[in-house]
């Protein structure tokens, strides 16, 4: 039986192979047709103001929308109003923390934020697959981390550089390639074998497989700054929102809540939206994402 996760992989690896189409099949950048309606020149996509603005806009409000749920989260979780209150407390504290973290040390905080993602997004993307163990995840997060880096290194160092305005050797970026390389056979040795000894859930495996191998491929043709924001909002965050079984009412009303201020945040605290100001909501990512992997320990702190 095919399941909603399962419905979403399928929509997911349809949407993916259209772009993947539309790259091959023209000279032309695939999204330069959609954001500007006719071909661009750029040499990295720094350059890029537009590019930046939509993907920016895309990840700051459609992307982190299913970390709002962790308000909900906290609601019902919560025995009391106190404890309800202490939870609120602690998650703005921690991601105050986050925040002031990456003002002190923008390179810390961007190093931070890597490793956080290596471990969050394995964990997430594949917590629908029970079977599946712990060192598979971590290669998933890892090469959903640092993929862009190996087919595009001088373009993600212009991206770290824009973030940090520190550049990163060259070294460390061809071993991070290595070890992204080794991830990625690792991962899909792993998702064979159990695919040819577990018949009952094929399916899922399937269509992982696809979806890695498109994600893949399409690091290939995108500029990381687009293909960040097509696993980051297409995959990860519909997929979190999936498993934490979404309902339109009342869960639409956390993610308005949650997502307004931090849209707001990013979005008009500069008018001129030039690309290394729009890349604020890295940083929000960072303190949101330490608060929203500590979730489940705050609450058995506070119940404790």
């Amino acid at each position: 039986m095919i399941s909603k996760v399962n419905k979403h992989q399928i929509f997911f690896i349809l949407f993916s192979l259209a772009i993947f189409f539309g790259c091959v099949t023209s000279k032309i950048s695939f999204f330069d047709l959609i954001v500007f309606g006719s071909p661009i020149n750029y040499e990295n996509i720094i350059t890029s103001s537009g590019i930046i603005f939509v993907s920016i806009f895309l990840v700051g409000t459609f992307g982190i929308a299913h970390g709002a749920m962790d308000g909900k989260i906290i609601w019902e979780h919560s025995r009391s109003n106190s404890s309800r209150f202490k939870l609120y407390g602690l998650y703005s504290l921690l991601v105050f923390f986050g925040a002031t973290f990456w003002l002190y040390s923008p390179i810390s905080g961007l190093v931070l934020l890597l490793l956080l993602s290596c471990i969050h997004f394995g964990l997430s993307d594949l917590s629908f697959i029970p079977s599946v163990s712990l060192i598979p995840k971590i290669c998933w997060g890892f090469t959903m981390t640092f993929l862009p880096i190996l087919f595009k290194p001088i373009s993600v160092n212009d991206l770290f550089y824009a973030l940090t305005l520190t550049n990163i050797n060259a070294e460390i970026y061809e071993v991070i390639r290595v070890f992204t390389v080794f991830t990625i056979f690792i991962l899909i040795g792993n998702l064979f074998f159990r695919l040819s000894h577990n018949k009952d859930n094929n399916i899922t495996f399937k269509l992982t497989i696809l979806e890695l191998l498109l994600l893949i491929v399409l690091a290939y043709y995108l500029e990381p700054l687009l293909w960040f924001t097509l696993y980051f909002c297409g995959l990860h965050g519909l997929r979190a929102i999936l498993i934490l079984n979404f309902k339109l009412v009342p869960d639409i009303f956390w993610m308005i809540l949650f997502t307004a201020p931090i849209t707001l945040l990013i979005f008009l605290t500069d008018w001129n939206y030039s690309p290394s100001n729009l890349l604020v909501i890295f940083p929000v990512l960072a303190s949101l994402t330490i608060a929203h992997m500590l979730l489940p320990r705050m609450i058995n702190l506070i119940k404790a």
